[in-house]
C-alpha cells in the first residue's frame, strides 16, 4: 500500500515545484497535487481539495500551499495523518502585503503573468539559484502554465485567509516544519516560533535555500521527507 500524500504547491507554482520528491518517492507514495487556482477563497480551496483526496492522507503545503492546509486542517482535522509545514506561516495576510498583491495583480493583467516572474517567484529563492538555469526554466515554465487569470486567483485566496494561529496548540498528528536557511519570507527563526507553538512537531532547516527549498535543495528535502514518511507508514498500518 502506497501511503497517500496531498501536496499544496506555492504561489504560480504546480506539481512541477515536487518533481524531485515525486521521483524519489514514486514507488512507495501515492502523490496528488491539486490545482489551486481554480477557486478564489481559501474555504472553497480547502472543501474542493477534500472532496478529491483521499479519506486520510499526510498533507504537506509550501507558502500559499500552507494557508490552504491550515484551512483543511480548520475544516477535517481527523483526515490530516500527518503535516508538513513548508515556508509558510499561520498568521493572516497583512495590509502591507496585501496592497502589494493587489498591485501584482494589475501588473500581470496588464502585462501579462511574465512582468511578475521576477518579484513573485525568482527573487524568493537564494541568490546562488537565481542563475541556476534548470531552475530558473522550472519556475518560469510553472508561472506561464498558471497564467494570470489562476494566478489573479492565487492572490484572492491568499488574501482571504484567517489567521490560524488558533490552530497550532491543538494538531495533535506529526509535523514537519521545514524551510530554507536563506529564506526572507519565512525564516528560520520565524519558523522556530510556530514549530514551538505545535505540541508534536520539529523543525528541520534546509541549508543552501531560499523559499522554495524543493527545488533549491531537493536531495535534503527528500532525506527530511524520508524520515517523516516512515514515521506516517507506522501510523497509516496501525489498527
Amino acid at each position: 500500500m502506497k501511503l497517500p500524500v496531498v501536496l499544496l504547491p506555492a504561489l504560480l507554482c504546480n506539481a512541477g515545484l515536487f518533481i524531485h520528491q515525486i521521483k524519489k518517492f514514486e514507488d512507495k507514495v501515492d502523490f496528488f497535487v491539486p490545482d489551486l487556482g481554480t477557486d478564489t477563497t481559501v474555504g472553497d480551496t480547502a472543501r474542493r481539495i477534500l472532496k478529491q483526496a483521499p479519506k486520510h492522507f499526510v498533507l504537506g503545503g509550501i507558502s500559499m500551499g500552507g494557508y490552504v492546509a491550515f484551512e483543511i486542517l480548520r475544516q477535517a482535522p481527523n483526515r490530516v495523518m500527518g503535516l508538513i509545514l513548508m515556508d509558510t506561516n499561520a498568521h493572516q495576510d497583512p495590509e502591507i502585503a496585501r496592497n502589494k498583491r493587489s498591485k501584482m495583480i494589475e501588473t500581470a493583467q496588464k502585462k501579462g503573468v511574465e512582468a511578475v516572474i521576477e518579484s513573485a517567484l525568482l527573487n524568493i529563492i537564494a541568490k546562488k539559484h537565481r542563475n541556476n538555469d534548470v531552475i530558473r526554466h522550472v519556475l518560469t515554465h510553472m508561472a506561464k502554465t498558471t497564467g494570470v487569470e489562476k494566478y489573479v486567483n492565487e492572490q484572492k485566496i491568499i488574501m482571504s485567509r484567517p489567521d490560524s494561529s488558533d490552530l497550532l496548540k491543538n494538531i495533535s498528528c506529526p509535523v514537519l516544519v521545514m524551510g530554507g536557511e536563506e529564506d526572507a519570507l519565512s525564516s528560520p527563526d520565524d519558523l522556530d516560533k510556530m514549530t514551538a507553538q505545535i505540541p508534536t512537531a520539529i523543525h528541520a532547516i534546509i541549508a543552501d535555500s531560499g523559499h522554495l527549498p524543493p527545488l533549491e535543495n531537493p536531495a535534503a528535502v527528500n532525506a527530511a521527507w524520508n524520515i517523516f514518511f516512515e514515521k506516517a507508514f507506522s501510523i497509516a498500518k496501525s489498527p
